[in-house]
């Protein structure tokens, strides 16, 4: 209900009240930003009016973060999430320096963080990392179980090349995923892990010098890749062939077949199937080497190990 009372000239109680009622108009129009600055008039004419205007300032203190988060949630119904944020931030600090509107800021203070995490994704995608990480550590700051902040924060410490907090923000977030039982931030994790370790294998690999074959290099690089995650695929490959190699045909064995178990992708299940065969030809396992090229099955490893078979006895 709006009030009406006679004007005065000076900064009266009417005033106060004038000021007061124009606020409420400008809210009941939706016109959340003009209240809010007609509600800051009222505190202050009424700090110059004194004892007799109290009860309208506070009146004036509890419609100011209601205002705020009203603004917020028009813009969280048109999914202009990044403009609601300041307006939940305000909703949040006004009500705790008035002391007033508990509930609302506890409903901001809700929304906060997965606002937080949303623009900090978006930041992420568009390589703008120092504010993709000042908004992960917000949404943290409010809830340091949103683990998905942490899965963010790995992101870009991956694309910044940065190893050792990458995998910290990766242990952390995964620790929550899987209290959660949220397997498909657990399994997005693992193959960023897995991504950014194969890629160093890989180029280890290729680095080897066929004529001075040193695979140090790459047999610690595929350890620190399993050490990561045991349960990547793909360095159990690049183990397997080293050892071929290198004439260490047990070892061969012993990698290829835990890669077999966790590698998922049919052409690289062949080329393991490849070295696992040849380090069973090698160790006069027969049988074995001659089922196991037969589950070669992808190019170019399958005429590869077609080609190994005319040399493994009673393999047709």
């Amino acid at each position: 209900m709006i009030l009406t009372v006679g004007l005065s000239g000076q900064a009266t109680l009417t005033d106060v009240i004038n000021e007061f009622n124009t606020g409420v108009e400008k809210l009941n129009n939706q016109e959340y930003e003009n209240s809010i600055e007609h509600f800051n008039q009222v505190i202050s004419l009424a700090e110059a009016v004194g004892d007799s205007a109290l009860e309208m300032k506070a009146n004036a203190e509890k419609q100011i973060p209601a205002a705020y988060y009203r603004q917020a949630t028009v813009f969280m119904k048109r999914k202009q999430y990044d403009n609601a944020i300041p307006y939940l931030e305000k909703t949040v600090e006004t009500a705790a320096h008035y002391g007033n509107n508990e509930e609302i800021a506890g409903k901001a203070g809700k929304y906060l963080p997965q606002l937080y995490l949303r623009e900090g994704l978006k930041n992420t995608s568009g390589q703008n990392y120092e504010a993709a990480l000042e908004n992960f550590d917000k949404a943290l700051a409010l809830n340091e179980n949103l683990y998905k902040a942490h899965h963010g924060k790995g992101m870009v410490f991956q694309a910044q090349d940065e190893l050792d907090m990458m995998m910290e923000e990766y242990k952390l977030a995964k620790a929550g995923a899987e209290a959660k039982g949220d397997t498909k931030t657990i399994d997005q994790i693992d193959a960023a892990v897995n991504k950014y370790y194969n890629k160093i294998v890989q180029e280890e690999f290729e680095a080897v010098d066929p004529e001075e074959a040193d695979y140090s290099y790459l047999i610690e690089a595929a350890e620190n890749a399993l050490e990561a995650n045991p349960k990547n695929g793909r360095p159990y490959y690049y183990l397997a062939a080293a050892y071929n190699k290198m004439v260490e045909y047990d070892k061969a064995i012993e990698n290829a077949l835990k890669g077999v178990l966790y590698e998922k992708e049919a052409i690289w299940l062949s080329a393991i199937n490849l070295e696992l065969g040849t380090a069973y030809q090698n160790t006069v396992e027969y049988d074995k080497a001659c089922e196991t090229f037969k589950k070669v099955l992808e190019e170019p490893f399958a005429s590869r190990a077609k080609k190994k078979m005319g040399n493994v006895p009673d393999c047709n």
